[in-house]
């Protein structure tokens, strides 16, 4: 799972490296971590029924590769 929990926090990692998001945030403060990593060019996504975030490095490799 790409948001871990951790003491009452969350955190978003990367499925694709060790990248983990900056910051953490209360469980009630969940549309402003989803606002936030997506202004900083985290990329979420569904696999297999699960979300799934990619760090901005992650997302521009795969990026070039499908061009």
């Amino acid at each position: 799972m790409s948001i871990v929990r951790h003491e009452g926090r969350m955190q978003v990692t990367c499925d694709s490296c060790p990248a983990t998001y900056r910051r953490t945030y209360k469980v009630e403060d969940f549309d402003v971590l989803i606002a936030d990593i997506t202004s900083e060019e985290w990329k979420k996504f569904k696999q297999e029924g699960q979300w799934r975030h990619r760090c901005p490095d992650c997302s521009k490799s795969v990026e070039r590769r499908l061009v």
